[in-house]
């Protein structure tokens, strides 16, 4: 399957996606700058969507120039990354309307997990097409990931649940915190060589 056409339309995705995010963010009635006090927490989950994105993204295409060959089974776990991708809208919105409410961090956490599964099955799917296609270095870049790493270990993953569980029955607002701390230290932690890919 021809790699560029399954980057150019994940792409298109993510840029429809945020898209779609950015325009949740409703301009304020009145001209005072205190106006925008109301879109704060749709703010706060905006920027940590967008960051979530960002390092998605970038992770994708690293393991993408790894690839060189794209099988039906990547193929397929790719629309269904995508699928699980496209909830983060919906839930970015309903959190940015309860910050601190159960409703909204739970089924963002869902989205979460719904995500994570998708990207893992992904990484998994990419690393078993490098190792029929022979790279085994390519399969081998992939798996020393630290998001590979983090989410193939089940212990990591299961802490992780808990701890968002206990979060969201006595504090639902530390959901976001704690998604975003595991983006910026297991999902932002990139190989060393991600931007050397085409020196």
């Amino acid at each position: 399957m021809n790699k560029g056409r399954v980057e150019a339309f994940t792409d298109a995705v993510l840029a429809i996606i945020l898209t779609i995010m950015i325009l949740e963010f409703k301009t304020p009635e009145s001209f005072a700058i205190s106006a925008i006090l109301d879109q704060v927490p749709y703010l706060i989950s905006y920027a940590i969507g967008y960051l979530f994105i960002g390092v998605a993204w970038y992770n994708h295409h690293y393991m993408f120039s790894k690839t060189r060959w794209i099988s039906r089974n990547v193929y397929w776990a790719n629309n269904f990354w995508m699928f699980a991708t496209s909830f983060l809208p919906v839930a970015t919105a309903w959190v940015g309307k309860g910050l601190n409410q159960q409703g909204p961090e739970t089924f963002y956490f869902l989205v979460y997990m719904l995500w994570s599964m998708a990207y893992f099955i992904l990484s998994l799917m990419l690393v078993k097409a490098n190792e029929k296609g022979h790279r085994p270095e390519a399969a081998q870049s992939i798996r020393s990931m630290v998001i590979y790493r983090f989410m193939s270990n089940w212990k990591w993953v299961g802490l992780q649940i808990i701890a968002s569980i206990v979060v969201l029955i006595y504090f639902p607002a530390l959901q976001m915190v704690i998604v975003s701390l595991l983006i910026i230290f297991v999902g932002a932690r990139f190989n060393k060589d991600s931007d050397q890919l085409f020196n």
